[in-house]
């Protein structure tokens, strides 16, 4: 169970490495998909939020940090979440 988790884990940095690093790409070519990226985590952000109505707050408060943390490193620090 340990190596299992351990395998998991370093998966899902991997694939949070290529996607910051992906959309980081996206975002300097164009202003458009700068926002357009923007809008996703907002998105994701509110989907979690969602789904936290029905879930224990503990998954839900990390994956709301997590997706900080990957707007942070795909878009810089000055692009904060949107409130609607």
């Amino acid at each position: 169970m340990k190596q299992q988790l351990t395998a998991l884990r370093a998966e899902t940095l991997a694939i949070q490495a290529v996607l910051t690093n992906v959309l980081f790409q996206l975002k300097r070519l164009d202003p458009v998909l700068a926002d357009a990226i923007a809008r996703s985590f907002d998105n994701a952000a509110d989907q979690i939020e969602r789904a936290g109505r029905l879930a224990s707050s503990e998954p839900v408060v990390k994956a709301l940090v997590t997706i900080e943390e990957l707007r942070g490193a795909s878009l810089g620090r000055d692009r904060p979440r949107q409130t609607s």
